[in-house]
């Protein structure tokens, strides 16, 4: 099933020259654009029904299309429908995007019991210290964007660690020590959202992965 992208890409800076041979670097990213520019050509919502929907929903935004059925973000909801012989659009599901989901939110919590914890003196007790924070949520960020089934599984993850971290944290405070409660209680709690709080309505859930097509 193909996706479509809402507009192409174009390189407006100069490619560097030296002499007649391009440098390895920019060779290597005119490669790479050249690539995904082709893969995006074949995808531009070109045709009529992404305008029809359009139409429906000014201001309608990451528009996914397969022939006639269309979802897109509209309003902070995300719709599909499908536009009919007269077309008219044909709404068959509705429902909020969320800006927080559960992962996003444990991510939160463990940063935030975290901080309390350096600011007593408490030390960080991972490896990688507080770096590993801004990576888990790179990883969220790259969990959105990926395929509904891969991203829920990372999203599972990042609930698992974000709810268990915090739950460590908050009797690390308690004891003023990390402790074996600290670790017992992390276990527990990141067991419990791993199979609880998977954070898969933070997935966008786009055409071919599948849609919500019972009212089809």
């Amino acid at each position: 099933m193909k996706r479509h992208c809402l507009a192409n890409q174009h390189l407006d800076s100069p490619v560097p020259r030296t002499g007649s041979r391009l440098p390895a670097l920019g060779t290597a990213t005119l490669i790479l654009a050249t690539l995904m520019m082709s893969a995006c050509a074949s995808k531009i919502p070109a045709n009529q029904w992404t305008r029809i929907a359009a139409s429906h929903y000014p201001g309608m935004t990451d528009i996914h299309q397969e022939v006639n059925v269309i979802e897109g973000i509209y309003e902070g909801q995300k719709i599909a429908g499908y536009i009919d012989m007269n077309d008219q659009w044909v709404e068959l599901s509705r429902r909020p995007v969320k800006d927080l989901d559960a992962a996003e939110a444990g991510q939160i919590a463990d940063a935030i019991t975290t901080g309390v914890g350096l600011s007593q003196g408490l030390a960080e007790t991972n490896p990688i210290g507080i770096g590993v924070l801004p990576l888990k949520f790179a990883l969220n960020d790259y969990a959105e964007k990926q395929g509904v089934r891969e991203c829920g599984q990372i999203k599972r993850f990042l609930s698992a660690t974000g709810w268990g971290g915090a739950a460590a944290n908050i009797i690390t405070l308690s004891a003023g020590a990390f402790t074996g409660g600290s670790a017992a209680a992390g276990l527990l709690v990141g067991t419990l959202a791993w199979n609880q709080l998977p954070g898969a309505d933070g997935c966008v859930n786009w055409l071919g992965q599948p849609v919500e097509l019972s009212t089809l």
